[in-house]
């Protein structure tokens, strides 16, 4: 009988969350490896661990493995078919995971009684149920095993703790079966497709899990999950580029690959055609890009576009299969029912109870070297043996002396920062190292520094989709820096003195979001609305000081907004009065102050007027700051966008790392038009950081530049050539374009900039030597010393 799809049911939604760590200590003295031992500063969102199971390991010496009889291969099935019949339904799931260990493969068989209100009147403990409701299922299963399984084999009972795996997820591939499909029976694919699978796993030395999820039904059947996750940082793909990549070229390790004989297919394959239009392209220097877009074919008149994208959004989480990864972790057989509604696609299908061995089998296979240890910051899951059921011969780890575990560093460096902020930079620590990164904490001092450094020697960043230019990047995490633009910016500009890339990472997509609009528009808001057309600036924390060290204050509780004007003017003011101004360049203390002037002497608080008389004394300085007001410094930006050199990331629900992208209107696929992309781009260029001004011009060579550099921080794409540049100009500003004697100098007479780039101003402290000394010391070094105000940069 073939098998068919099935409906989803709801009873298999729920988490394996009732479970309580084991504190048995394993019995076995050939256990190598350990749990992480890393702090955590937040509780796991699932607890993956199984009670009352058993692993079942193969023999190492050659002539017991190349001896072992021929029905190990159905074994597991006859143990799963026998304890099925014997509880009389007490069975609500059947779990085998598999995956290479400290001996070789290792099968994990364990079972989720079903659930029952009623309570043991003798019962001391809530723990003392959950065992109870193992009981009559792990004793049927123990009896079962020592039956089934051959001799040779070791077979232990206890407790298996999957937290080793790491705190991020990985991609899943799990098994779909199409609406109008069905399995095909058992023995027409004529391949061992799981023997066929973990044979190339084990070639390419692949550390993994796979689950085989088996629910009973009536007539002898079995609703079936099956998911693959690998652990290698290089084939774990993340965001928006991973997901292009995966839908362009597919993921190396699919389950599909082997068993669409079966007529099976996976979440890897054919999801996106209706949601997404994707390109993806390595060049010959093996650099790649990849874009994705909306195709809104799915918008109907009873569906509307945003519907239809969140529906997008969903598919794209399906394929990359992170929230996948932890419902395999709970031992969850969820599915997304978008998959059913839209895509006609089973995540949880039918079997016969004959092809479950097609799923679970024994695979006789030997591992030789310990995939585990290329995998930073994860180990293997650990198994606490409570019970020896069945030993033979010798169970000595077979990975020789030299194959020891890579050690990943304790990173327990000084931070000054509060408790959460320790955790967020603990939590990104743990995250770049579980995806294959080297990063360290940095200890912070009386120079302002980076929170975390990443040290790469090819520019390559496994945990997000990056490449840069250099061997060292600067992360920040900004947990408190959400609404304090200045900070931010104050920090970006730390990282562009001292030539890096900088990665910032913020504890939600919500957070990243506003951090992405300071970083893409460092200014308060445009003057447009006046014809010399200026930017109102952020405020610095810290104050103005003047030449003689005084600091202009105002009464009352005030509020001071700058605004910049090119590169000619810029003004203080306060309730829309003019209180200073002058050139943008200058030290702004040096300004004629329309105000009164604070300083501390000999521990009094003196205000005092522009001559230095004294117009009110304070003994405390929070009753000075009751009633009078420092005017802050302006932030003025290196340029009018930091995102050329700035990546905005975020925390994830699911425990990683994704990347914020906000692709504009004009980001359109090649499909739509190359040029007018690149109009729609520099239409919104222009609008943004070009004003027209009198007496001003913009070089030709400046405006590619930022033009390109703009471009770069928004699109996906490629970045055009500078003659593309030129042609997709607003045709106001290209027939304004002028020049000397064989095109020399080109110029754009009567336009400037909104935000000057790379303006020469002594209000970042520190920047102007970075800008003037960007040296091979100065960019190969752990950490530049590069001064920042120490109370601006988190």
């Amino acid at each position: 009988m073939a098998a068919t799809p099935e409906s989803p049911q709801t009873d298999d939604d729920r988490a394996e969350n009732d479970q309580e760590d084991s504190s048995t200590p394993d019995t076995l003295p050939d256990e190598k490896f350990r749990p992480s031992t890393r702090a955590r500063f937040e509780p796991p969102k699932d607890k993956p661990q199984r009670r009352s199971a058993f692993r079942i390991r193969l023999p190492i010496i050659e002539d017991e493995f190349e001896t072992l009889p021929d029905y190990i291969r159905g074994c597991i099935t006859q143990v799963i078919e026998e304890v099925r019949k014997e509880t009389a339904g007490g069975i609500n799931q059947f779990e085998v995971l598999q995956y290479p260990g400290p001996v070789g493969l290792e099968l994990i068989l364990s079972i989720e009684p079903k659930r029952n209100d009623a309570r043991s009147t003798n019962q001391s403990t809530v723990g003392d149920f959950v065992d109870r409701t193992h009981e009559a299922g792990a004793n049927k299963l123990t009896k079962a095993i020592q039956k089934y399984v051959p001799e040779e084999c070791t077979v232990e009972r206890g407790s298996l703790d999957l937290s080793p795996l790491g705190t991020t997820p990985v991609n899943v591939s799990r098994l779909h079966l199409r609406k109008d499909h069905v399995v095909n029976p058992v023995g027409t694919s004529g391949v061992d497709v799981l023997a066929t699978t973990f044979n190339t796993l084990r070639e390419h030395s692949v550390a993994f899990v796979y689950q085989t999820l088996l629910k009973p039904k009536q007539d002898g059947q079995y609703t079936a999950a099956v998911r693959l996750a690998t652990y290698p940082p290089q084939f774990v793909f993340t965001g928006r580029e991973g997901f292009v990549e995966i839908a362009e070229r597919g993921h190396p390790f699919d389950l599909a690959t082997t068993f669409g004989a079966y007529n099976l297919t996976s979440n890897f394959r054919g999801l996106t055609d209706r949601y997404w239009e994707t390109e993806y392209t390595e060049k010959i220097n093996g650099e790649s890009f990849g874009s994705a877009s909306y195709t809104d074919e799915m918008v109907t008149s009873r569906k509307s576009r945003s519907q239809a994208r969140r529906e997008a959004d969903q598919v794209k989480e399906i394929v990359l299969g992170k929230a996948d990864y932890w419902h395999m972790l709970s031992a969850n057989a969820t599915w997304d029912t978008l998959l059913k509604k839209e895509l006609n696609r089973y995540a949880r299908f039918d079997i016969t109870g004959p092809f479950v061995a097609q799923l679970t089998g024994l695979v006789r296979l030997r591992w030789k070297t310990n995939p585990w240890g290329v995998v930073p910051g994860r180990e293997p899951p650990k198994f606490y043996t409570e019970e020896i059921l069945n030993t033979y011969g010798s169970t000595a780890p077979n990975y020789g002396d030299n194959d020891e575990l890579i050690h990943v560093p304790d990173e327990t460096l000084a931070n000054t920062g509060s408790v959460a902020h320790r955790g967020h930079v603990q939590s990104i620590i743990d995250i770049f190292t579980e995806g294959g990164d080297e990063i360290y904490e940095i200890t912070q001092n009386s120079k302002s520094l980076p929170d975390i450094e990443l040290h790469t020697e090819t520019g390559e960043i496994s945990t997000i989709p990056l490449t840069v230019d250099a061997s060292y990047v600067s992360v920040e995490a900004e947990l408190n820096n959400k609404t304090k633009a200045t900070t931010t910016l104050v920090n970006a500009d730390r990282a562009y003195a001292m030539g890096r890339h900088v990665i910032f990472v913020y504890d939600s997509r919500k957070s990243a979001r506003l951090g992405y609009t300071h970083l893409s528009q460092p200014y308060n808001d445009n003057l447009f609305d006046r014809d010399d057309g200026g930017v109102r600036l952020y405020n610095r924390t810290k104050p103005v000081r003047c030449p003689d060290d005084r600091i202009p204050v105002m009464k009352g509780s005030t509020t001071t907004t700058w605004e910049l004007f090119g590169r000619d003017r810029i003004v203080a003011k306060v309730n829309d009065e003019r209180i200073a101004g002058g050139t943008p360049g200058g030290d702004v203390g040096e300004f004629s102050w329309d105000t009164h002037f604070y300083q501390v002497v000999d521990g009094v608080h003196r205000v005092e007027d522009v001559d230095g008389a004294v117009i009110e004394t304070y003994n405390e300085q929070e009753t000075f700051t009751a009633e009078w007001t420092k005017i802050p410094l302006p932030h003025i930006p290196i340029c009018g966008n930091y995102l050329h050199f700035a990546t905005v990331a975020y925390r994830t629900g699911e425990g990683g790392i994704d990347v914020y992208s906000d692709p504009p209107d004009w980001d359109t696929p090649d499909s739509a038009g190359k040029m007018k992309r690149h109009r729609g781009c520099l239409d919104t260029f222009t609008d943004q950081l070009i004003c027209e001004r009198d007496d001003a011009r913009i070089s030709s060579g400046a405006l590619q530049t930022w033009a390109q550099h703009y471009y770069t921080a928004a699109s996906a794409h490629d970045t055009p050539p500078g003659s593309i540049i030129v042609q997709a100009l607003p045709e106001e500003i290209k027939d304004a374009k002028k020049g000397g004697t064989n095109n020399r100098n080109p110029h754009y007479p009567g336009y400037d900039w909104v935000i000057p780039p790379e303006i020469d101003t002594p209000h970042r402290p520190g920047v102007e030597e970075g800008l003037t000394d960007l040296t091979e010391t100065l960019t190969e070094t752990s950490v530049a010393d590069v001064e920042i105000d120490t109370d601006e940069a988190e």
